[in-house]
């Protein structure tokens, strides 16, 4: 017994071949789910309940899942699940003040604001690694507070880091509630591993953000039929974690319903998440999207210039309401 029991530990030599072999089937089906005859055939087999069945087994912990919670269930008997392994954190703190090819598009969106800029929000931002990295090419403001949301230990090393930099403008915490208000929210390859929508997490703040940009975040392809989102677990060799693949149509649709209007999109092809026997949904590229919401106060053009004469008129008649009208005005 203690012998079975040893070759079916997830260290152990039968746990290592089934990961191997799960490893192969999906990169074989990832290759044949690149070309327009092996998506056809697999989407067809998928179709099929019993082929279904056999190829799901096959493909163990690169299936889809209902929840994370069932993802890492199913893929903690293979191997260490979750964001809090040491070469996750290694990695991380190894790379802050590095700009990636895929910052640029966050680099050039921020810098328009970067000298105004007082509160911003970086949704599982690590150890600030993006703080840092675009604060050697923007100048922003020293009372500026750029706030961390993410995991404790992460937190953890973070505020050690922060520390040793002597940098007083990062902060990290615990809660959403930071984000409340904020001018710009960011989440830079984080955002699918939010099972939470995104639209959900900003829509309980007591004040939206004014801004928004998601990048490095996998999205369903648009010539998927369905608009459902699809969770399984990324691969990252030492460690796994359950990950969200986005529908794009229902994530800027959620956005939009909160008075968000996305200003620019861009794909990410440093990284892809493919979905073995999701070729029809899994796109070999992450995206990013910057979205910008639109003043709630917002009026048609014909009622605005309407208010804006009332309000000239009425200080020419009335010059106590002069001040107030040209606040108004300075508004408009």
């Amino acid at each position: 017994m203690r012998l079975i029991a040893a070759l079916m530990n997830k260290n152990g030599p039968l746990s290592a071949f089934r990961v191997l072999q799960i490893r192969l089937l999906a990169k074989f089906l990832e290759l044949c789910g690149k070309t327009d005859t092996g998506r056809t055939a697999i989407v067809w087999l998928r179709r099929h309940e019993y082929l279904n069945r056999l190829l799901t087994f096959l493909v163990g912990y690169r299936r889809t899942f209902p929840t994370f919670e069932q993802a890492a269930t199913y893929a903690k008997h293979f191997q260490f699940v979750g964001h809090q392994h040491p070469d996750n954190i290694a990695h991380h703190s190894a790379a802050a003040e590095r700009i990636k090819e895929s910052d640029y598009p966050v680099l050039f969106h921020l810098s328009a604001v970067a000298s105004n800029l007082r509160n911003v929000f970086d949704l599982g931002g690590s150890v600030g690694n993006l703080f840092y990295a675009l604060a050697s090419e923007l100048r922003f403001p020293q009372d500026m507070v750029w706030t961390v949301y993410d995991l404790p230990l992460m937190r953890s090393e973070g505020e050690k880091l922060s520390a040793v930099r002597h940098e007083h403008r990062l902060r990290f915490t615990d809660s959403f509630s930071a984000a409340s208000g904020c001018d710009f929210f960011i989440t830079s390859g984080s955002l699918h591993y939010f099972e939470q929508p995104l639209a959900e997490i900003l829509a309980s703040l007591p004040m939206l953000p004014g801004r928004v940009l998601i990048n490095r975040t996998p999205c369903a392809s648009e010539a998927g039929a369905a608009d459902e989102d699809l969770i399984t677990i990324q691969d990252n060799h030492s460690y796994f974690v359950p990950s969200i693949i986005h529908s794009r149509k229902k994530l800027i649709g959620s956005l939009a319903n909160l008075g968000y209007r996305l200003r620019s999109s861009w794909p990410v092809h440093e990284r892809s998440l493919w979905v073995p026997l999701y070729p029809d949904r899994s796109f070999p590229c992450y995206w990013g999207f910057y979205f910008v919401r639109e003043r709630e106060d917002a009026l048609p053009i014909a009622r605005r210039l309407l208010d804006v004469a009332s309000c000239a008129i009425t200080a020419w008649l009335v010059p106590e309401f002069a001040s107030l009208a040209s606040q108004y005005l300075a508004c408009a």
